[in-house]
């Protein structure tokens, strides 16, 4: 698998577009710490953002039916909840708007997705191990992998590394090189050229690969990132290795590029959750198959 030649292939640089940032709100610390991630964005591409905190229907109606009034109650705390925010954005310069809805949180956020002109989702994964991390991060997977725009997914508050006011400053990139996955590679190509960020590449490889094989792959992907660009190929199992490296680069940021929904991701799970779940810093992930029809970003080919 890993001996045959990886496509030569021109990477367009995908230099970021962000005007607006829709980022979900459930109060939790993770949720606070996306909201700040996004705050930092906000300030570095001169965006506003969209503040969403999704009431679900099963709260709202037992509210309604159980205690007069106590519905209009709770959306006046939550509503004073999100003002809070938005004065907390306004501090550091970002504009914010917020948005308080009843329903499902995929639901809503698909919604928005179609009627505002939205650059950049920042969501919460709830990172870390146990029932509770594993189901938000798949929530978050499902999420990337049923839109078109890029989707930046932010653990735990213990989990984020430092940015400067040009943003991470060492990013990234996992992938396995083939064109339905370069999308990744694309976005962190213009992230670096509009931040001045280090790049680094981690192509993951069986464990029995010969080290001829694994010649050939540095000697390919070396032909395809530029130059000066740090070069990984370690072996192991892909999500847990990809966080390893990640660590041990004190990266601030990880790029993929991801495949739409199929059965067997859903059966057996993917590398994809496992990153998201466990990444030691936000995780920006962006789908090959729409962007290439209808590209997010302006690019240059480089």
């Amino acid at each position: 698998m890993v001996t045959n030649p990886l496509p030569v292939l021109s990477i367009p640089v995908r230099i970021p577009k962000v005007t607006q940032i829709l980022v979900p709100i459930d109060f939790s610390g993770p949720s606070k710490a996306a909201f700040w991630r996004a705050v930092d964005i906000a300030k570095i591409y001169n965006a506003s953002l969209m503040l969403l905190h999704v009431m679900s229907h099963q709260t709202a109606n037992g509210m309604a039916t159980l205690i007069p009034g106590a519905l209009l109650k709770i959306e006046e705390d939550l509503q004073a909840d999100l003002d809070r925010l938005q004065r907390m954005a306004a501090a550091q310069d970002v504009v914010a708007t917020t948005t308080l809805r009843k329903g499902h949180v995929l639901d809503s956020i698909r919604e928005v997705l179609v009627s505002e002109p939205i650059d950049l989702l920042v969501i919460a994964t709830h990172g870390g191990r146990g029932v509770h991390g594993v189901l938000l991060g798949s929530i978050a997977e499902r999420v990337i992998r049923s839109i078109t725009i890029p989707v930046l997914t932010v653990g735990n508050a213990r989990n984020q590394p430092a940015w400067d006011e040009r943003g991470a400053r060492h990013i990234l990139y996992a992938g396995d090189f083939r064109p339905e996955t370069l999308c990744g590679l694309s976005l962190a190509l213009g992230i670096q050229e509009t931040t001045g960020a280090q790049l680094s590449v981690v192509h993951v490889v069986p464990a029995k690969t010969t080290p001829q094989a694994v010649h050939d792959v540095r000697t390919n992907i070396a032909s395809i990132v530029p130059p000066g660009t740090g070069i990984h190929i370690p072996t192991g199992a892909i999500g847990s290795t990809v966080c390893q490296v990640a660590r041990q680069l004190n990266a601030g940021l990880i790029t993929l590029g991801v495949h739409k929904n199929s059965l067997a991701r859903e059966i057996f799970g993917s590398n994809l959750l496992e990153i998201l779940v466990n990444a030691p810093c936000p995780v920006l992930s962006v789908r090959q198959c729409d962007s290439e029809t209808h590209p997010p970003y302006p690019t240059n080919v480089g």
